[in-house]
């Protein structure tokens, strides 16, 4: 889980990230993490509060079954 570290210093997608800023059940606010070839999370960014909210960790599978394709 060494990959979630890398939320504290830059939670936002950049230009050859892991990471990705989704459209997830109508809100905008929402990011993917890949964490692996078999795992991703998804999370929040809070930036009032400067917290990155965890919202879950599975199975690449799982995430499209339950989120769809990204």
């Amino acid at each position: 889980m060494d990959k979630l570290s890398t939320l504290v210093e830059d939670p936002y997608p950049g230009t050859g990230s892991d990471k990705e800023r989704l459209c997830v059940q109508g809100r905008d606010d929402t990011y993917r993490l890949h964490i692996s070839h078999t795992y991703t999370t998804f999370y929040r960014i809070h930036e009032p509060e400067k917290e990155v909210l965890i919202l879950a960790v599975m199975s690449i599978e799982q995430a499209h079954k339950k989120y769809g394709w990204f």
